[in-house]
């Protein structure tokens, strides 16, 4: 009796957790979207270019100056943005802005703490740009590439 009481228990418990581990990957992994101002004169922009801009070695989208948005250190979105786009980890990314700064060559991106206030200053920004959840990218912004 006792046996199949923790038996049924162990199980219950493992479910559970197996569904938490489900979840969480299924937030890890979603989708981020790049956005702009709805006036930028461009359309879609491929993860190289992506990846030039946020690092700050492009300064420009078809000759609008661009104006960089970023989540905060421990965003799911950020995590993905920079490990599969960008491909630095936040250590390196931290030096690599350390550096630049201290040489006098540039500056990162504003930091903002949910989709809402990207996607807001975004809109309301000319030449700006930033990324998101896919799921919070709404038609006040222009999509430029959806990184999976």
């Amino acid at each position: 009796m006792y046996l199949k009481l923790i038996k049924w228990n162990v199980t219950r418990v493992a479910v559970s957790v197996m569904s938490l581990v489900f979840l969480l990957a299924g937030q890890a992994f979603a989708d981020v979207a790049v956005v702009a101002n709805k006036g930028i004169g461009v359309d879609s922009i491929t993860a190289k270019e992506a990846k030039k801009v946020w690092l700050g070695k492009s300064k420009s989208l078809a000759g609008t100056g661009v104006k960089l948005a970023d989540l905060l250190p421990g965003n799911a979105s950020r995590d993905h943005f920079y490990s599969t786009v960008v491909k630095k980890s936040e250590k390196k990314l931290k030096a690599y802005w350390a550096k630049i700064v201290f040489a006098g060559k540039g500056t990162p991106p504003k930091a903002f703490a949910s989709d809402a206030e990207v996607i807001s200053w975004v809109a309301s920004t000319p030449g700006a740009v930033g990324y998101v959840d896919s799921a919070a990218a709404d038609d006040s912004v222009k999509v430029l590439m959806i990184s999976k």
